[in-house]
């Protein structure tokens, strides 16, 4: 199940410390067979982008590329790319805007949250960013393609006319969030659902399918969407941050070998929102390989011979 890239405070530095005690360091020494450490969190966006990026590499260079995917949340992947056990991995400038770098001040546009955050990680760690891929990957409203028709329903404020007929299905944790959770958002749209049912993440899907819920709170590049024909309605208030992935890599990796994020920037915006999904979809739904899935996108680009 897709899961969404906020920061996982309650991993803590000890799992960090016992995930990564394994890794090799990722060295910088141009010219000596260096190997690139590509990780990942333990979801499948972000194991696809790592795995996008290390068959990249490993296709247009001579480097050595190690794999270290599901290493674990935010706190794990960001630790290790600091102490130079990873190289490189996919990110969220929305949760390197809030939880990382600890800005509570919300900044609507995507291109200056990219260039803030950017700006920000070379100066303080000494790590960059990649161009934007595309996608933004923040929360988003959907309902099903028959509820959207039945009502012509576009945006959020679009709901407003039949909010009281429709039961709003949520998790514990969209309910508890105190930025861009269910009571902010309400406070911001002025919703009044039918009823507000909370279930586990997977539940939700069953219920769309048996018309127990009609809207649910939903991550913008999830592959259920397609799966079960959603409609991801706009956000005409601009509620919810951007969240545009992209990769971070260490400064000094760069350095040494300046065709890394040369080649991540070749992928700069051929992933969005309605790609990702699909690709997501193939892996969820389908259960198609990561490796093929992502071989597969990279051919489909031209970014790799066949």
């Amino acid at each position: 199940m897709l899961k969404h890239r906020l920061f996982c405070a309650a991993t803590g530095l000890l799992l960090s410390v016992a995930l990564l005690a394994g890794c090799g360091g990722a060295s910088a020494s141009k010219g000596t067979g260096d190997t690139i450490v590509v990780g990942s969190k333990d979801f499948t966006e972000s194991i696809l982008l790592g795995e996008i990026a290390a068959q990249l590499i490993e296709n247009r260079t001579d480097l050595k590329v190690e794999r270290k995917h599901s290493l674990g949340g935010t706190s794990v992947n960001f630790n290790g790319l600091k102490n130079g056990d990873i190289t490189l991995y996919a990110e969220y400038d929305g949760t390197a805007y809030g939880p990382i770098l600890g800005h509570t001040e919300p900044i609507a546009d995507p291109a200056k949250l990219h260039e803030q955050v950017k700006k920000e990680f070379e100066e303080r760690f000494r790590i960059t960013w990649s161009e934007p891929l595309g996608m933004n990957n923040t929360y988003t409203l959907a309902v099903p393609r028959e509820i959207a028709e039945k009502y012509n329903l576009k945006t959020y404020s679009d709901l407003l006319a039949v909010d009281d007929q429709l039961v709003f299905g949520t998790t514990n944790e969209f309910m508890g969030r105190q930025v861009d959770g269910y009571y902010p958002l309400v406070e911001t749209y002025g919703f009044e659902f039918k009823r507000v049912a909370t279930m586990q993440t997977g539940l939700r899907w069953k219920a769309i399918e048996t018309g127990e819920i009609q809207v649910i709170d939903a991550y913008a590049t999830d592959g259920k969407l397609v799966e079960f024909d959603m409609v991801i309605l706009e956000d005409d208030k601009h509620f919810f941050p951007p969240y545009n992935g992209a990769y971070v890599v260490r400064m000094d990796a760069v350095e040494a070998h300046p065709e890394i994020l040369d080649l991540l920037n070749e992928l700069g915006g051929l992933l969005p929102d309605e790609k990702m999904q699909q690709l997501n979809y193939r892996v969820d739904s389908l259960e198609e390989p990561v490796e093929k899935v992502a071989r597969d996108f990279l051919v489909e680009q031209g970014l790799i011979e066949p």
